[in-house]
């Protein structure tokens, strides 16, 4: 049976007062933007309205909505959504509605008077040139499970000049467009003024919402194969730190001991010791197979083999890092973690890392999902620290990501010789020697966090204390080379 999306209420004028704004808004405003946003308003008025969840709280254009009271406006254009949504997908519309400000596709259809709100019939959008795909399929998600939300700003010559992958979504899907209408001569300007860098993302907000264990759902599946048939026995990822950096000193030294923290599901592991590799691996976070369940008693065995190892033939050889910095839920866990690989590294060995390459990313959104056919745009929703919230799974989770600047500026704090070494497709390559000694403090508490990790309900193991301790009595042994 076919689900019907419920349907949206537009007004012209909705009363100011009787908003109630919601608990987390994810953008924020320097005071320099928050003028440029009055001004604009006051040049063009409302061409956008705010969007409300079906209770009256206002889902997003918190920073609109402050602004116009700021300058005396009343009242607002307001879309309420017809039925009440869940703080996900009031969190999808703010981030959607900011970021909907889009002109990449070229978009006819039939204006209506010059300055009024009117509707366009689907039948008659004219889409000369589609672009933004991935964007387009995120709009046709809410527009499918919540209604019409959205709406565009067209010229009277016909072009519709902001909102066009909107308009798309509604010609592929059958409904009809809320449309501001404005003179041509004038489309120009408001589009510089409404595309404008608006704000910065905070995401301090969602953090009840994204606990540490949620980031076991972004763990790569390494070597892991195609379902499809047509590509049956193609790798569909293949690590490169463990590729490019790892695997070349393994083949030329095959009794090197390596750990691979941050393994995932252990893939290069499972595949390599069979072949005589002395490799050890651990992931706090591994899912028991088949499962969403994290597998304590598997971890707890994880921290027990490495435990013996560096009792046995003390640190290792070389430590693996890959995609790990990049699923650090914070500042403090970056630096727990790298400071526990700092701790498993023997004086002369090798740590090899890989993480997210926030350039290639960068490059990426302007090609994929560029939001003007003039100019490049950032990646979508990143904070001051480059960090990236998304939706995964039913989960909220954060992503990290460095340039090969700020990744060297970040590993010389932990190692006396860095070099990033390469790039490619979405990574970044860094090799790192002579680990340098940090405070007692640092490696109690970092190895502490680290082998000891939050779990549901503010479980933890416990099962950690005679790894760390000796772990931190080799560290103070350890001397360079």
């Amino acid at each position: 049976m076919r689900t019907v999306a419920p349907k949206t209420t537009f007004y012209e004028a909705y009363p100011l007062v009787d908003l109630q704004p919601a608990d987390y808004n994810p953008r924020l405003l320097s005071e320099e933007a928050f003028q440029r946003l009055q001004k604009s308003i006051g040049r063009h008025g409302i061409v956008k309205p705010v969007i409300l969840n079906a209770d009256g709280t206002l889902v997003a254009g918190h920073q609109r909505t402050k602004a116009m009271k700021a300058i005396g406006i009343t009242h607002t254009p307001a879309v309420m959504l017809g039925t009440k949504v869940r703080l996900t997908d009031e969190i999808q519309f703010n981030l959607l509605h900011n970021r909907v400000e889009t002109e990449a596709s070229i978009v006819y259809a039939a204006p209506g008077p010059i300055g009024q709100w009117s509707w366009i019939p689907w039948e008659s959008i004219n889409v000369a040139n589609s672009r933004n795909k991935p964007f387009q399929q995120a709009i046709s998600y809410m527009t499918g499970g919540h209604g019409a939300w959205g709406s565009v700003v067209i010229d009277d010559q016909g072009q519709i000049a902001l909102n066009a992958e909107y308009a798309v979504v509604a010609a592929a899907n059958h409904f009809d467009v809320l449309a501001w209408t404005c003179a041509s001569l004038d489309a120009a300007e408001l589009v510089a003024d409404l595309t404008g860098e608006y704000g910065v993302y905070d995401w301090s907000g969602l953090e009840d919402q994204a606990p540490v264990y949620n980031q076991h759902i972004v763990q790569p599946k390494r070597l892991r194969q195609y379902s499809s048939l047509k590509k049956q026995g193609q790798l569909a990822y293949k690590s490169e730190t463990w590729e490019k950096l790892a695997l070349p000193r393994l083949r030329k030294a095959p009794d090197l001991r390596v750990v691979d923290f941050g393994a995932g599901h252990g893939d290069y592991a499972k595949k390599l010791r069979p072949e005589g590799f002395l490799i050890d691996d651990y992931e706090p976070y591994r899912t028991t197979p088949g499962k969403y369940a994290v597998d304590i008693q598997g971890v707890v065995g994880m921290i027990r083999t490495i435990e013996k190892r560096v009792a046995e033939h003390g640190l290792y050889d070389i430590v693996v890092l890959d995609s790990v910095i990049n699923a650090t839920t914070s500042l403090d866990y970056q630096h727990w973690v790298l400071t526990t690989v700092n701790a498993l590294c023997r004086a002369d060995g090798t740590v090899c890392i890989g993480t997210r390459n926030l350039l290639a990313e960068l490059n990426f959104e302007k090609k994929q999902h560029s939001t003007s056919r003039h100019d490049s745009t950032r990646l979508s929703f990143l904070d001051k620290e480059n960090v990236d919230m998304r939706f995964m799974q039913g989960k909220w989770m954060r992503i990290r990501y460095h340039t090969p600047e700020t990744l060297q500026e970040l590993l010389e704090a932990y190692f006396g010789e860095v070099k990033v070494v390469g790039r490619s497709n979405a990574t970044l390559r860094a090799v790192c020697k002579n680990p340098l000694r940090l405070s007692d403090r640092d490696y109690e508490k970092a190895l502490d966090e680290e082998f000891n990790m939050p779990y549901p309900n503010e479980f933890r193991h416990g099962r950690h204390k005679r790894l760390v301790g000796n772990l931190v009595k080799l560290v103070k042994e350890r001397e360079s080379p």
